[in-house]
């Protein structure tokens, strides 16, 4: 834990309680290394352990940040190398030439010391040497400090949500799920506040906070955020798309209601990884042709021809992320009901879209065998998540009255994990880094579910080669997460102790109910407290 007790970081506050320092003004603490800035503002609650520590004492006129301080540049640029090396393709919204040009000349270490910090506890994980994998946690902290004091409109903007993807992702592996939830929603209504949510509308008009008569009509704050150059641009689609599917990877396993509201989302859809690569600092952004973001799925799905040539994995990410959250909106609602037909007509018209996307991704897009190399965690990802829809559509609470009708879904549901499976086998024989991928992970989970209760109520043996190969997933996964792979692995031996009765149960309450049990996630809990780890 950095940093010094609230009632000593700044003067008492003045005047009424919107007031904020000016952006220009910066604190700066002297025995910072390197010096930590802030724009100060409201903090967001913190959701785990309180970042100020109560034995810190001293007085308003000497404050010191403690900071665990960046690595020697060295490191940092390993890290940065692994993040493009291991982490890019669950991450990808930096151009690499761009970013590994800024850190070269030392404007990263004096001007995005935020962004830095999330870089190097996300790609710590994944380092060779256990000392600069033991300092992941301080950088984290350090990381989620300087983010929980940056308020409505941060500086500098883009790098600022880029930061946030890391944390994100970092903080789902080690277990801090309550900082998931509340960083997804500060940094989308951060994004939204500069305009960047709506950067390829041409239609929006909007009176910006604090404008007077008509200055600046018909823009969002845009002014504040600099998005003239071409690789700007698309970093910012990039990273308002990876947002939104962390959003959504929020959301499936839980039921907790999306953060994006897509009705004020028009980015659209990013260029192939290899064109955006190839951009230069001159690249005109008119020189770049994305495929426009439509909410309608039919537009959205025939969309899919202009991202086969460059192949555009991302493409058929974002589609899949689409329909997934479509899916999720459906099994989660609060007003359908799952044992009603207009339900069940719902879920057929979404089936139908599954079946249709399927049919339209070209094969090196589904087949980890005969992906190139450098797609084939894309191909992953897309294929776990393609799974997952299936298995939330058909693993549905059918009325007893109707037991073909429920066996014949459940069938579905098992030969979507079963394909899950057959995933994990090929890209075993590829790389084993490649599942190592905290998006894919609840897929992963869910999909061994379905086949732990087929395997032990339908006494399928051939099941059993498919449980213990995502077990050993999730033990690999334990090897480079902190919380991440054993909670999972943890979930997994309790659902093999279950009982016949307790399994039926949970075959019969659908999804939703496998969700509403929660003896598991306290078997899990408890048991990860005897670690000495926690779960929020």
């Amino acid at each position: 834990m950095f940093g010094v007790q609230p009632s000593i970081l700044f003067e008492p506050w003045q005047g009424n309680i919107d007031w904020q320092f000016p952006e220009a003004d910066i604190t700066t603490f002297p025995e910072a290394q390197p010096a930590a800035q802030f724009q100060a503002s409201y903090p967001t609650p913190s959701s785990t352990l309180d970042p100020f520590p109560p034995d810190i004492s001293g007085d308003n006129d000497s404050v010191i940040l403690l900071d665990p301080g960046l690595p020697a540049d060295d490191i940092l640029t390993s890290l940065v190398e692994i993040y493009f090396d291991k982490l890019y393709h669950v991450l990808p919204c930096f151009h690499k030439r761009g970013l590994m040009d800024k850190l070269r000349s030392g404007d990263l270490q004096t001007q995005n010391q935020f962004l830095l910090y999330s870089i190097c506890c996300a790609s710590a994980s994944f380092h060779p040497d256990p000392a600069i994998r033991a300092r992941r946690s301080d950088w984290y902290e350090q990381a989620k400090l300087l983010y929980e004091f940056t308020g409505r409109n941060p500086y500098p903007a883009l790098p600022t949500i880029q930061g946030v993807l890391f944390l994100v992702y970092h903080a789902y592996s080690c277990g801090d799920f309550s900082a998931c939830w509340l960083y997804i929603g500060k940094a989308w209504r951060q994004a939204a506040s500069l305009g960047m949510n709506r950067i390829d509308s041409t239609h929006a008009v909007v009176m910006p906070v604090g404008a007077k008569d008509h200055e600046h009509r018909g823009y969002y704050d845009r002014l504040e955020w600099d998005s003239r150059k071409a690789i700007e641009r698309e970093e910012c689609r990039r990273s308002l798309w990876l947002l939104y599917l962390l959003d959504r990877n929020q959301s499936w396993p839980t039921g907790w209601p999306n953060a994006i509201d897509e009705k004020q989302f028009k980015i659209d859809i990013p260029v192939a990884d290899v064109t955006f690569q190839a951009m230069t600092d001159t690249t005109e952004p008119n020189e770049v042709k994305n495929a426009p973001f439509t909410r309608n799925m039919r537009t959205l799905l025939a969309s899919i021809n202009t991202a086969k040539s460059p192949l555009n994995m991302l493409h058929y990410l974002i589609i899949t992320y689409v329909l997934l959250s479509r899916v999720t909106e459906q099994i989660h609602s609060l007003h359908d009901n799952p044992d009603s037909p207009e339900y069940a007509e719902q879920c057929e018209e979404l089936e139908g879209y599954v079946v249709k996307l399927r049919l339209s991704l070209p094969r090196p897009a589904v087949s980890v065998i005969e992906a190139a190399a450098e797609d084939r965690g894309w191909v992953i990802w897309l294929n776990a998540t393609l799974n997952t829809i299936s298995i939330l559509l058909h693993y549905r609470s059918v009325p007893s009255s109707d037991s073909t009708t429920a066996s014949t879904l459940f069938r579905k549901a098992v030969t979507a994990a079963r394909n899950t499976a057959q995933v994990v086998t090929d890209s075993a024989r590829t790389s084993i880094d490649l599942l190592l991928n905290v998006h894919i992970a609840s897929c992963l989970y869910v999909a061994c579910c379905v086949l732990v209760i087929h395997m032990r109520l339908d006494k399928d043996e051939s099941l059993k080669n498919d449980v213990e190969l995502l077990g050993l997933v999730f033990e690999r996964m334990n090897d480079v997460f902190t919380v991440l792979g054993m909670k999972f692995h943890l979930a997994l031996k309790r659902d093999l102790e279950r009982d016949a009765e307790e399994l039926l149960s949970l075959r019969e309450r659908g999804y939703r109910g496998l969700l509403a049990d929660c003896s598991k996630w306290g078997f899990v809990r408890d048991e990860i407290m005897k670690m000495g780890m926690t779960i929020t």
